[in-house]
């Protein structure tokens, strides 16, 4: 059953990416992400606090047990997945198979504490990735990483 939910899910995303209405995309995306790794309420419903116990977790994270002190945070920017759907459509290339792929490839999320939250803040990576990210020349480039790598947030 949870299959098929990621599959409605999946659905939403298309249509949304193509109708270019990309403020719920959030909130299409997580529900994907719940169904397809079964991280489902009793009534089975998309449960967006069992990701606390399915990310990764940053070092620090994991030695926070109250829950109150930990933000979770997509493995790469809101803005970088969106910005590879704009590509898949702007390719032709959008179709529902293309998208799962792309999705099971690039989003997964962390668990980091709130003083990480804001370090990535102040850097101004919250919501977008370092330079090298996209430099084919570089260490870090296309690693998801690299945003926590910058301010030395660091994982297992």
């Amino acid at each position: 059953m949870n299959q098929f939910h990621a599959n409605l899910e999946l659905q939403h995303i298309y249509l949304e990416v193509y109708a270019e209405r990309f403020h719920y995309l959030r909130y299409f995306l997580e529900a994907y992400y719940c169904y397809q790794y079964d991280l489902v309420t009793n009534q089975g419903k998309a449960d967006w606090e069992a990701i606390f116990d399915h990310g990764t977790r940053s070092l620090a994270a994991s030695k926070v047990s109250n829950r109150k002190r930990l933000v979770r945070e997509m493995m790469l920017p809101l803005s970088v997945i969106t910005g590879m759907l704009k590509t898949l459509v702007r390719d032709d290339e959008a179709s529902i198979d293309q998208i799962q792929c792309m999705l099971d490839k690039h989003l997964h999320y962390v668990i980091i504490t709130r003083e990480e939250h804001l370090t990535l803040k102040k850097a101004g990576l919250s919501e977008r990735m370092p330079a090298d990210f996209y430099q084919q020349d570089t260490d870090e480039y296309q690693d998801p990483y690299s945003r926590f790598n910058a301010v030395n947030i660091c994982f297992n």
